[in-house]
């Protein structure tokens, strides 16, 4: 859920500003449509207005969202749906959702509390929903009733000094100013709350609300804008709760906000890292180590990249598994251009093009397409092409691979497990290496225009 309260829009003046935020509070705020209950041993959850329509049940965790149960909302009395807690999830503290076909939903705190949720109504609002059996969700209602009505007065400010806006002002009224001021009280006030409150609930409406650009305070002043992100940068590297985090649903938001904001992404890795540091889990911190070199890879951040490899080689935090992404990653920064290149099948590769590809990778097939077309120009520059498949099933690997015109094609159907892609470590596809006459990788990029020696393009 990304779903921000923008107090403020950098580059703009004032009346610019207040057109782009009126409308877009009070209907993308609420965290959920409703904060019912749930728990890590057994749920009831009674809607009857939904007899036999499909549901999922589903678990967060870091970026992932588990489907861990499913089925149709059956009558037994008055609809019934018992939902159970895998035991992999023994000990879970986070945020699930259940949810049927049509998309309508609830989402809630799951614990080790066992309690019951019921909503009579076809639509779900906080009014019409009542639970029985969880602290934490009473906790969470309580604080979405206090947020909610705020946020609402909030977009009532917003709109009427909208109203007020005439030609090009580069500042709020000061009708406007005093409302805010008035109403940042309040916020101030939830807020002490929030931050003095150990619980699950508080620690989600408090993050949620730094997602929404409400920190500290309200920003709600033209040159606000620093303060907020700073306020979010000092909230993660010094205050929040990783594994809460983990499990929140928010987990991606909160890494992808922090990446947008901070434009050095060295400056992000570094932010990144006081995050792992503080985090105590040891499978929270390898999933936070994974997530954290993924997207370094996918954006192409080598910056950051290396700022991460750095600190986890020296944590001493690592997982053992060399199959596993991070420690790939790591050699992958060993195996780099000026390094000896790794042996493909006992060989040592010279004058080389090789390429990691998965099937049915778009990204792979346009470089695949890439190298048949300049395959001739290739072969008159003395370049011997490799594609190594990171296919499992052989029918697959051999129905995309039947029409490459180069004879060194090379898949051992292991995945990502194989023996020459951890050698490379290689943790993505596309994946391009270049190799001089001597053995030595003089290039890798993800894209064959990209490898400028090979004068192609």
């Amino acid at each position: 859920m990304r779903c921000k309260v923008c107090i403020f829009v950098p580059k703009q003046n004032f009346n610019q500003k207040m057109k782009l935020l009126i409308g877009k509070t009070v209907s993308a705020i609420v965290f959920c449509c409703v904060c019912g209950g749930i728990s890590a041993q057994n749920i009831k959850i009674f809607f009857p207005q939904f007899v036999g329509k499909e549901y999922v049940f589903v678990l967060n965790q870091g970026i992932k969202r588990d489907t861990v149960q499913s089925g149709i909302v059956g009558e037994t009395g008055f609809a019934t749906v018992e939902l159970t807690i895998p035991e992999k999830y023994k000990g879970y503290t986070g945020v699930g959702s259940w949810s049927i076909g049509d998309g309508r939903g609830i989402k809630f705190i799951v614990d080790d509390k066992s309690f019951s949720i019921t909503c009579r109504d076809t639509v779900f609002n906080p009014n019409n929903i009542f639970y029985k059996g969880s602290r934490e969700n009473d906790r969470m209602s309580r604080y979405e009733s206090e947020l909610v009505a705020l946020y609402q007065r909030i977009d009532s400010i917003y709109k009427a000094e909208s109203k007020n806006i005439t030609g090009n002002r580069n500042s709020p009224s000061h009708s406007f100013l005093k409302s805010m001021e008035y109403i940042n009280k309040e916020y101030m006030a939830i807020r002490k709350k929030l931050t003095s409150d150990a619980s699950y609930a508080a620690f989600l409406w408090r993050t949620l609300n730094f997602q929404r650009g409400l920190g500290e305070n309200i920003y709600y002043k033209p040159d606000d804008e620093k303060q907020s992100f700073s306020d979010l940068i000092n909230y993660l590297t010094k205050e929040v709760n990783v594994d809460y985090l983990y499990t929140s649903g928010l987990w991606n938001p909160v890494i992808t906000t922090t990446f947008t904001v901070l434009e050095d992404k060295s400056v992000w890795g570094e932010t990144m890292i006081k995050m792992l540091k503080r985090t105590k889990s040891e499978p929270v911190f390898h999933a936070f180590a994974h997530d954290l070199i993924f997207i370094s890879e996918q954006f192409g951040w080598a910056d950051a990249k290396q700022t991460i490899i750095a600190y986890l080689e020296s944590s001493g935090r690592l997982p053992a598994d060399p199959a596993k992404l991070v420690n790939r990653a790591i050699l992958q920064n060993k195996v780099k251009p000026g390094s000896k290149a790794p042996a493909l099948n006992g060989e040592i590769p010279v004058n080389a093009l090789l390429i990691f590809y998965e099937s049915g990778c778009d990204h792979c097939q346009l470089q695949l397409e890439k190298i048949t077309k300049h395959y001739a120009k290739l072969v008159a520059k003395g370049i011997r092409v490799f594609s190594i498949s990171t296919d499992e099933s052989r029918e697959v690997y051999e129905y995309h691979s039947k029409n490459f015109p180069w004879p060194d094609k090379l898949c051992d159907f292991k995945g990502f497990n194989g023996e020459i892609l951890r050698n490379y470590g290689v943790i993505g596809t596309p994946d391009l290496y270049l190799i001089d006459k001597n053995g030595i990788i003089s290039d890798r990029q993800p894209q064959l225009e990209d490898i400028k020696a090979l004068n192609l393009y």
